[in-house]
């Protein structure tokens, strides 16, 4: 038979009794700002929500917290080293009606603690993380914008239209799609359960390898925002105010879900999991979805992923990010200029290529290898004093159109050979003195030997790359595809999703694979 171990009320002394007690949240406007809460017990008898004389204020003890001690303190109020100061673990006071286990310090009113919050049932799809779901409520409209049979992030079910004490198969009670979908959708992350829709919520198996935390979230105060009246019933407030928020930031670190293993590691192989439930074969020392992750409630993302071996760095509307790889790339994308200035020197050093590409304008310099730029239209050499070009061997220069050279000064042409210049029309020379000097002087005849053509710059090959964009549709399949590009890389970060991360696919943007010469 259940004891109660509680030591029980004791109505002549106005003690409530020893032991823990479970109470509801009806009011947390603590003017001292430590986290204190009202609430009212929640005991079989005497008991009515929200009435003032069924109400307590409890103190807020978090987990862990500590602070100077006074005798260390000192009298000046300017020297930090003489204040006083904390550290430790911190939350905010949680939503009214929101169940909270408390106890009250030898039984009286006046001195009641609150240190941990009971869950509704089934009211975790969110914690830590917003995870993915696809037993998701979709108004046409929601269909047709996110067009996608994939898991999208999800809300709580609804308690007021679903009977959850008949419903023990939660998986399958439909749920509002959560308002960060559509970052994912701006992102082009909608689909990709690695950098966006993720499956760490503590829903998702027995038993649960995720921990982490998520916040509130601030209320929403838009013009169509949810009001309630809110406090005790007495003295609630004449007008109503927000109770809906907008979703917080998530600090999630998931130890993977180990009923799903990957198949080679992400070095190696592509994304490929094996259920070992179904006996099949797999790297058992790589879960599916082991990372650290924080993201706030806009898309903001810093994502540390074990399983796929990479960092991954994004900013909310999906312009700009960055990812290392496991086997050493760093990826950069952005919508933008990507800009670096250096007070000192800027050295860039690659033990193979170094490919530039312009859309406009472009400068090159190669120092042991052969310079090479292959120009659409004009190439044009500014040079604000002196300029050499000087080579170990041979320089050719080739043009289809005129060439004019011109100097405001001296002119001077030499070579330590023989000088050839051949014309297809008329040699003009004109000077205010012409001088002709040599061993030997021959005018017409015999037959002047022709120049030898320059050879022709080896034009540099170009490769096609998939091309995504944000200014291209996600719907009708299009996933932000806008054709290919035309480049000498074989290999340029795009807004995602883009299809050459490295983890989908290693062996085929490997070293061998991503020389443009090969």
């Amino acid at each position: 038979m259940t004891i109660e171990s509680r030591t029980p009320s004791n109505p002549q002394s106005g003690k409530l009794g020893t032991g823990l007690m479970t109470a509801k949240v009806v009011g947390y406007l603590d003017p001292s700002l430590m986290g204190g809460i009202e609430v009212t017990l929640l005991r079989n008898v005497g008991n009515t929500v929200g009435d003032i004389g069924q109400t307590y204020n409890l103190k807020y003890a978090p987990p862990f917290y500590g602070s100077t001690a006074y005798e260390h303190m000192g009298l000046n109020k300017a020297d930090f080293n003489d204040t006083q100061k904390s550290y430790g673990m911190w939350f905010p006071t949680p939503e009214i009606g929101t169940t909270v286990i408390c106890a009250f310090i030898d039984g009286e009113p006046s001195d009641g603690y609150w240190f941990a919050c009971v869950p509704s049932r089934f009211g975790n799809q969110m914690v830590p993380a917003i995870g993915g779901s696809s037993e998701v409520e979709l108004t046409p409209e929601d269909k047709k914008k996110y067009d996608t049979t994939q898991p999208l992030p999800v809300a709580e079910v609804n308690r007021k239209t679903n009977d959850l004490e008949k419903k023990l198969e939660m998986g399958k009670i439909k749920k509002a799609v959560h308002p960060i979908a559509d970052r994912f959708l701006e992102q082009g992350l909608l689909e990709d359960d690695i950098r966006g829709v993720t499956t760490s919520t503590s829903r998702r198996s027995i038993p649960n390898s995720v921990f982490g935390i998520s916040t509130p979230g601030p209320f929403d105060r838009g013009p169509n925002a949810k009001k309630q009246f809110i406090g005790k019933k007495q003295t609630q407030s004449a007008s109503a105010v927000p109770v809906s928020r907008l979703g917080g930031t998530t600090l999630v670190f998931d130890d993977g879900d180990d009923q799903y293993v990957r198949k080679t590691p992400a070095s190696s192989g592509p994304i490929k999991y094996a259920d070992t439930l179904a006996k099949e074969k797999g790297d058992v020392n790589i879960p599916y979805n082991e990372y650290f992750r924080v993201r706030t409630r806009t898309g903001h993302q810093i994502l540390l992923h074990n399983s796929e071996d990479i960092i991954y760095i994004g900013n909310a509307r999906g312009t700009t990010w960055i990812e290392m790889t496991s086997n050493g790339k760093i990826d950069i994308f952005a919508q933008d200029s990507v800009s670096i200035h250096t007070e000192n020197d800027l050295n860039f050093r690659a033990d193979r290529d170094i490919n530039l590409e312009a859309g406009r304008n472009i400068n090159l310099k190669a120092v042991t290898g052969r310079l090479h730029a292959d120009i659409a239209t004009n190439l044009e050499l500014v040079v604000g004093a002196n300029g050499q070009i000087t080579t170990t061997g041979n320089l050719d220069i080739k043009t289809t159109g005129n060439n004019k050279m011109s100097a405001g000064g001296t002119l001077d042409l030499k070579s330590g050979g023989a000088t050839k210049i051949t014309a297809g029309g008329d040699a003009s020379i004109g000077a205010a003195n012409l001088i002709f000097s040599g061993g030997k002087i021959d005018l017409n005849g015999p037959q002047a030997p022709a120049a030898e053509e320059a050879t022709a710059a080896i034009e540099l090959t170009t490769h096609k790359n998939i091309k995504t964009s944000s200014k291209s549709k996600w719907g009708d399949k299009k996933r932000y595809s806008n054709g290919t590009l035309d480049s000498i890389m074989r290999r340029i970060p795009m807004h995602e999703p883009w299809a050459l991360h490295e983890n989908n696919a290693p062996t085929v943007v490997n070293a061998k694979n991503t020389d443009r010469d090969a």
